[in-house]
């Protein structure tokens, strides 16, 4: 038993000694393989999967990112058509795909909808009224997925959902009476 604690002592005493000179001396273990530094997961799978790698995965000896590769979308060699990208490993169309509209992951709202890549509202967006690419001529709006002159429109005289009374006429935007 004494001569286990004086192993564990001097076992204690050498380590200790190793880190303190370790540390005086800058010295620490060597970084994991990174490709960059030569190393290639054909030879050294461990390259892809070290923490924090960009490109987790490999395919034919190359490391790839399965969520985003447009030439290995979720599984190697799963290519994605033309128009479409790979988000999360699924192959979208980013220009018609409401959780991934413009661009991965981005989401639109519930009043929005999307067109060309970007949530519009389509209830009043004067470029996308009431559809993709329906646009307010000159002095036009949109109201209620509706191109709308709000001079001359009795329901929507000056601005949207303002309605004239009964016998009223909506005059340069202002509802008078006729």
């Amino acid at each position: 038993m004494e001569s286990l604690k004086i192993f564990l002592v001097l076992l204690l005493t050498i380590t200790s000694s190793f880190v303190a000179l370790s540390a005086a001396s800058g010295w620490s273990l060597p970084p994991p393989p990174v490709a960059s530094a030569g190393y290639t997961c054909d030879k050294h799978l461990a390259v892809c999967t070290v923490a924090g790698s960009v490109n987790p995965n490999y395919c034919k000896k190359m490391c790839m990112n399965l969520n985003m590769d447009n030439l290995n979308c979720g599984k190697c060699g799963k290519q994605c058509k033309s128009g479409k990208q790979c988000c999360k490993g699924k192959c979208v169309n980013i220009q018609t795909n409401r959780s991934n509209c413009g661009t991965c992951g981005y989401t639109c709202i519930n009043t929005d909808h999307y067109c060309n890549g970007k949530c519009v509202n389509l209830k009043t967006d004067i470029l996308n009224c009431g559809s993709c690419g329906n646009k307010c001529g000159l002095n036009l709006n949109c109201c209620n997925w509706k191109i709308v002159n709000l001079h001359t429109n009795e329901k929507h005289c000056g601005r949207c959902q303002n309605n004239c009374k009964k016998d009223d006429a909506c005059m340069n935007g202002i509802c008078e009476y006729a």
